[in-house]
């Protein structure tokens, strides 16, 4: 190995698997079976290997490394097509946006560690590299009954993730709460999500009393959360992808009652890309090129307050 090779670009990485990384196909090169066990997890696992994947991901669990959890924050900085993501210092990968590659090296204990690679190292990646590979991540929540998708579409603080979990008891599956991943397949667009915790403020409480039991995380700018897996925790059926079928932008309002009335479009389309993450010219006129696909959709304003439940129970009739 070269001298002062961190990230063991020659280690020998013999397991190799392909997915769908929301529906674009992926690569993923390893020495460790719990990574690609957490693959499967977050991915759809491809029997037959792409003539050539989109994204490409390698990555050498070092067998002398000592790093144990807990691990602080990724540190994330870019330079160019360059993006660096670190743990520790013996946990890091490199991504390269032009190739659509990543390279990584980490400890045992976070090779090991499933709930890492779950809820943070494969997101983040997903992140950095959807756009370059034509995915296109939104600031919504997604729920889905009968193989039809909404798309719940708001800022901090506008509900989505309480109004997902309402919508569950109402008989919607849950797709995401927060961060939802859109890629164009066979003439349709198609909405995935990541195995990713749930987060409520510690408000929701009031309306959904089983929360009683979970102890909110320690405050961050000011706001206490719970954060719990869904599916594991609530018993809530979680699904991984969905056709939407329309979109609602959610408009808190005190305790008014449910109202929906239809966007326009345009007005739509200037919602969606005010939230766009920024990406080199190519990838943003593909996001740009997805929006536009997906705002002819039906589109509607959903002004509410009050009962979640309530509120789920309108969306079901009026949508579901």
């Amino acid at each position: 190995m070269a001298a002062g090779d961190f990230l063991r670009k020659e280690a020998v990485t013999p397991l190799c698997e392909h997915y769908l990384m929301a529906g674009v196909p992926g690569a993923i090169s390893t020495n460790s079976e719990t990574i690609l066990a957490a693959a499967c997890d977050c991915f759809c696992r491809i029997a037959s290997p792409p003539p050539e994947p989109k994204l490409r991901l390698r990555f050498w669990v070092d067998p002398k490394g000592s790093s144990q959890p807990p691990w602080p924050k990724p540190f994330i900085r870019g330079l160019d097509h360059l993006i660096f993501a670190g743990f520790d210092d013996q946990n890091s990968i490199l991504v390269d946006l032009h190739e659509c590659r990543a390279i990584g090296r980490f400890s045992p204990a976070m090779g090991n560690h499933l709930t890492s690679w779950n809820t943070v190292i494969f997101p983040i990646l997903v992140s950095i590299m959807g756009a370059a590979a034509g995915i296109t991540e939104l600031h919504c929540g997604c729920v889905a009954r009968e193989g039809k998708g909404l798309l719940l579409v708001g800022g901090s603080g506008s509900g989505k993730s309480t109004l997902a979990l309402a919508m569950t008891q109402a008989g919607f599956s849950y797709l995401a709460d927060d961060r939802t991943y859109l890629s164009f397949r066979e003439g349709r667009i198609v909405a995935w999500g990541l195995p990713t915790l749930l987060k409520l403020r510690r408000e929701a409480i009031n309306w959904f009393p089983e929360l009683q039991d979970f102890t909110p995380a320690p405050p961050k700018n000011g706001e206490s959360s719970v954060w719990m897996e869904p599916a594991r925790a609530l018993g809530v059926p979680r699904i991984q992808r969905c056709e939407p079928s329309a979109l609602v932008f959610l408009q808190r309002h005190g305790q008014a009652a449910p109202d929906l009335s239809t966007m326009p479009s345009d007005e739509a389309t200037v919602h969606l890309e005010s939230d766009l993450m920024v990406e080199n010219p190519a990838a943003a006129e593909g996001q740009r090129a997805m929006i536009a696909r997906l705002v002819k959709l039906p589109c509607w304003r959903l002004v509410y307050g009050g009962s979640p439940q309530a509120t789920a129970e309108f969306l079901k009739s009026r949508l579901g």
